[in-house]
C-alpha cells in the first residue's frame, strides 16, 4: 500500500509542468505589459509617434537601398566572371552563375518578406 501511494504521488508530481514553463509564462506576461506601456507612451506623445514613423521609413528605405546594392554587385560579379571565363566554358559558367545567384536572390527576398 505505501508503494502505491509513493507511485501515485510520483506520477502526480511528474505530470506537473516544469518550473521552466512557469518562468516562460511569466516572461511572456511581462513582455505583454511592457509592450502595452510602450504603446501607451507612444500614443500619448504625437511628436514621438511622428519620429518613430519617420525613422521606420528611413530604415525601410535604407534596407531597400542595401538590397538594391547587393543585387547590382551580384550583377557586376556575374558580368566579370562571365568575361573572365574561357570561351569554351562561358555557357556552363553562365548557367552556374544563374543558378547560384538565383538562390541568393531568393534568399534575400525571403528574408525581406
Amino acid at each position: 500500500m505505501p508503494g502505491d501511494i509513493e507511485k501515485k504521488l510520483g506520477n502526480f508530481i511528474s505530470s506537473l509542468p516544469s518550473e521552466e514553463l512557469y518562468f516562460e509564462a511569466l516572461r511572456d506576461i511581462l513582455k505583454d505589459i511592457v509592450k502595452e506601456y510602450i504603446k501607451k507612451k507612444i500614443s500619448e506623445d504625437k511628436n514621438l509617434r511622428k519620429e518613430i514613423v519617420n525613422v521606420l521609413k528611413e530604415f525601410i528605405e535604407a534596407k531597400v537601398k542595401e538590397y538594391d546594392s547587393m543585387a547590382r554587385m551580384t550583377r557586376i560579379s556575374a558580368k566579370l566572371g562571365y568575361s573572365l571565363a574561357p570561351e569554351s566554358l562561358k555557357e556552363e559558367a553562365l548557367s552556374n552563375f544563374m543558378s547560384v545567384f538565383q538562390k541568393e536572390i531568393e534568399e534575400i527576398i525571403k528574408k525581406t518578406l
